[in-house]
């Protein structure tokens, strides 16, 4: 019997990935462990489930005991923060275990690459929605792209997840359907694309003012922020003779002008410690970080130096930036530390809420004399928040490439992405029985006007919904 042990730091984004590996785990006589090193609060919800009754709950409450149960299963599955994962792919290193995650390949995280191979061990990163979904179906239209004989010459890809429009019920018309400390690094990286050959770099402080409208039938208008390294798909993806490779992360229109705000206020900075003497409150903070007056209101300094509107500047009243509360219990505050506050305060799903996500592949391409447009596109609304869209896009993902590997279908070793052929063919091919969807159209174009389509390949076409793992 083969054991699964998957680690825990919330159930938010986790209930899909249990439940499919709970289900897969009867039929494939896998025995599947869960264990949190967040204590009994981060699996609560989830003992509540009735697939919880095929599954074995453990306390792992340091990693000691994390240590202890790596070495008795034959793959873990690592839902963590990287500062965790670090220690996880360690253990799993020194006892010959395999790992999964959709989390990020950081650097610290790639020096493994040598270990990984030498100890005989598959580590395998970047299973999620982004990364993760994004390269598996990319990867696979690159590839048949250039086994046709075509040379790609732009790629453009563009994801990300909203509150479904008739969850809207705040100014911001915006909830956090992605843990907020990822919204709080937003574009914190090496944000840089290729543009008709020319290499671009955004500054974290230009990175709003260069977003850019996306039209995708059937949503409103939305914007792409041009956060991200695009250049890492480009090597990652081998496309040497791309001309035009950019990355984006889509959020509703008007959100990128608020959160541009917040940004030049400094309110994302993580390394500034607080210390306020007198008048603690968040009030207070906020002028602090404006320009000194003795006249002036906070609502004229907000109009006068960051020409905030004042439907912006009752927006960042209602998140609560003029309240005279301020936070206890903290041993350091920074700006950050407010920020989140504020946000998984005022911005957290409710049970019922319904998220959206939405991921865009565009491809251009010369085949045959001619140039050809290749489109990809996924939208799939969630059920409520703890089967929200994004805990599937990340959990189905996870759970396809854990069963790949389970069933013996992915057989290479060391340190990889999805994005080689033996990886990624199994997943999808999962991911097509589960029902993961996109929608895609292949056509002609001559320039840049879209032609009569010369074909339609099929491809994964669904929505993220299958009967038996609902």
């Amino acid at each position: 019997m083969k054991t699964v042990l998957v680690l825990l730091s919330t159930d938010q984004f986790s209930v899909p990935l249990v439940r499919y590996l709970a289900l897969e785990g009867k039929r494939y006589g896998w025995k599947i462990c869960v264990g949190s090193m967040f204590g009994e609060g981060a699996v609560r919800r989830m003992r509540e489930e009735k697939f919880s009754n095929d599954i074995l709950f453990i306390n792992v409450t340091d990693y000691r005991q994390c240590d202890h149960a790596i070495r008795k299963v034959d793959l873990v599955i690592g839902m963590i923060p990287d500062v965790m994962l670090l220690q996880v792919a360690d253990s799993c290193i020194a006892h010959s275990k395999d790992l999964i995650t959709p989390s990020r390949l950081t650097r610290q995280l790639m020096a493994k690459k040598s270990q990984a191979e030498k100890s005989d061990v598959l580590l395998l990163f970047e299973c999620g929605f982004s990364p993760g979904l994004d390269h598996i179906t990319l990867k696979k239209a690159i590839d048949n792209i250039h086994i046709r004989g075509g040379m790609i010459a732009s790629l453009k890809t563009y994801s990300g997840s909203q509150i479904a429009e008739q969850c809207i019920d705040n100014p911001w018309e915006f909830k956090l359907t992605e843990p907020s400390r990822e919204l709080i690094n937003l574009g914190k990286g090496n944000n840089r694309y290729l543009l008709n050959g020319q290499l671009q770099h955004i500054p974290y402080h230009q990175l709003l003012e260069r977003s850019e409208p996306i039209t995708i039938q059937g949503l409103p208008e939305i914007v792409a922020i041009p956060e991200g390294d695009a250049l890492y798909y480009r090597k990652l993806y081998e496309l040497t003779e791309a001309h035009t490779v950019t990355k984006g992360k889509l959020v509703r229109k008007g959100f990128e002008r608020l959160w541009s705000l917040i940004t030049q206020l400094g309110l994302t900075d993580n390394t500034t410690r607080i210390e306020l003497f007198e008048n603690k409150s968040i009030r207070y903070f906020l002028r602090s970080l404006l320009p000194y007056s003795t006249s002036d209101s906070i609502e004229s300094l907000l109009q006068k130096h960051l020409r905030a509107t004042w439907s912006e500047i009752e927006a960042l009243r209602w998140l609560g930036l003029f309240e005279d509360e301020w936070l206890e219990g903290h041993r350091e505050i920074t700006p950050a530390v407010i920020l989140q506050h504020l946000l998984e305060k005022k911005f957290n799903m409710r049970p019922n809420d319904k998220d959206c996500v939405i991921m865009r592949h565009e491809l251009e391409y010369d085949y045959q004399n001619f140039r050809h447009k290749f489109t990809s596109t996924l939208i799939t609304q969630g059920e409520d928040l703890l089967n929200s869209a994004t805990a599937k896009a990340i959990g189905l993902t996870t759970g396809a490439a854990a069963k790949a590997y389970l069933v013996g279908n992915i057989k290479v070793k060391g340190l990889h992405t999805p994005t080689k052929k033996e990886i990624y063919d199994p997943i999808l091919n999962e991911l097509d029985d589960l029902g993961v969807a996109f929608h895609v159209e292949d056509r002609k174009i001559v320039d840049a006007d879209v032609k009569e389509p010369f074909d339609q390949i099929e491809y994964i076409v669904s929505q993220l919904h299958n009967p038996r793992y609902t």
